[in-house]
């Protein structure tokens, strides 16, 4: 998994070094996140947080975002890496329902019997 970092504001290094390792924990073992891209900036909209984070995550056959505001760059960056963790397990949630279902099996005729097609 590739992840890119823009950050276009102050951000605590730790912080950054934390919700990295939690997006790379994410994809230990699966082979399904192709591609992250974290962008983190500040704002100055009047009625929103003074920073937003968001997470774009090329992954199998889809497209995950995840995007949060706060008042600090940490914060929304860490709101949005629980986001993104949400959006990941509920993908692969998705995955494994649809991989559970089981087809139905064919009714076998030994001939001596008659059936009845679309009952």
């Amino acid at each position: 998994m590739d992840i890119q970092w823009h950050v276009v504001t102050d951000l605590d290094a730790g912080r950054r070094e934390a919700a990295e390792a939690r997006i790379r924990k994410l994809g230990e073992g699966q082979k399904d996140l192709i591609h992250v891209v974290v962008h983190v900036e500040g704002s100055n909209h009047h009625q929103h947080g003074a920073a937003e984070a968001k997470i774009r995550c090329q992954a199998k056959g889809r497209e995950l975002i995840a995007h949060e505001r706060d008042d600090e760059p940490e914060l929304a960056l860490a709101r949005a890496v629980d986001v993104f963790e949400r959006e990941v397990r509920s993908m692969r949630e998705k995955r494994r329902d649809h991989r559970g279902t089981a087809r139905p099996m064919p009714v076998e005729n030994d001939g001596d019997e008659e059936v009845a097609v679309g009952e």
